[in-house]
């Protein structure tokens, strides 16, 4: 047998020992010539010798005994996270989202493998490395987003914030907020008075919140008005997020305006705790605690639509 290289006799003996679920060892593992032999001592005479030859120049097997004697296990060092992106990986980058277990129950139905969650985490980063491209490095570039998105949108609000005291010499993001111009006119020409604050985790290898603030239209439906992505969903980044909504949007003291959110006290802090911005929720547990409550004043209640 002749190969090209060590490389690609290292990838024929890799999935040699995957597929007939075998225990080899590689030793001496070098450049120009591996001999590989089975991990069962004294039981198993199976061997394999490959080096380069002198005047080709390609990687030949020298040396072959193919009777093996031992008995097949079901977990393999072999198979690595190296070789499960070489073969899932079109199977893994189609859901991004993809779960551990379902690449270890891909490996387990058509290799008959057990491969642990830490060689399927590092199969997953490795994809998505490739096909996404380096999230750290992207990450470095955000200044450089922020530059381009202004200069395309006229009109856009963008800020990020970075923490250069945490760690010296390294800039850590915290903060990052993106208004566009549309959706803002957007809001304020044609959109009603209301808007709505909620936000959610990031569970890819970011991590992360993401918040969001979204109005209604004249049809009654969603419609988006500015997102920020922060590192932690605390009182002090929807207190951020809120003053630069407030600040775009030129909404003043909030005058007429309607907010929404789940949220109590991030959103009082900002906006502030005047009784008229009681939620609807509150005032009904207040209304219902009244012993003197009427059915005529519970109906009026309910004849406003709470969302």
């Amino acid at each position: 047998m002749v190969f090209e290289n060590a490389m690609q006799f290292r990838k024929a003996v890799q999935s040699y020992a995957i597929e007939y679920k075998v225990q080899l060892k590689l030793n001496p593992n070098e450049k120009h010539k591996i001999r590989i032999k089975c991990k069962s001592k004294g039981l198993c005479t199976w061997e394999l010798y490959a080096s380069t030859d002198r005047d080709s120049g390609d990687f030949i097997v020298k040396k072959y005994q193919p009777i093996h004697k031992c008995t097949t296990k079901n977990k393999n060092k072999l198979c690595t996270s190296k070789y499960i992106t070489h073969k899932y990986k079109d199977r893994i980058i189609s859901p991004p989202n993809i779960k551990l277990w379902e690449i270890r129950e891909w490996v387990r139905d058509q290799e008959d493998l057990y491969v642990g969650r830490t060689i399927c985490y590092r199969a997953k980063c490795m994809v998505i490395k490739q096909f996404m491209g380096d999230w750290k490095l992207e990450f470095s570039r955000l200044c450089d987003y922020v530059d381009i998105i202004k200069s395309t949108n006229p009109g856009i609000v963008c800020w990020i914030r970075i923490d250069k005291d945490t760690k010296p010499g390294k800039k850590l993001f915290v903060y990052f907020y993106v208004c566009f111009d549309a959706l803002k006119r957007g809001w304020l020409e044609g959109c009603r008075k209301i808007i709505g604050f909620d936000g959610c985790f990031l569970k890819e290898l970011c991590k992360g919140e993401l918040l969001v603030a979204v109005g209604k239209n004249g049809n009654n439906q969603m419609f988006p008005i500015a997102w920020a992505v922060v590192d932690q969903e605390t009182k002090h980044s929807w207190t951020w997020f809120i003053e630069n909504l407030i600040s775009d949007l030129n909404l003043g003291d909030g005058v007429g305006l309607t907010v929404m959110s789940d949220m109590q006290k991030a959103t009082y802090r900002t906006v502030g705790t005047d009784s008229s911005l009681l939620c609807a929720k509150e005032f009904l547990q207040k209304v219902l605690s009244n012993q003197y409550l009427t059915q005529e004043l519970l109906s009026i209640f309910l004849g406003y639509r709470v969302i």
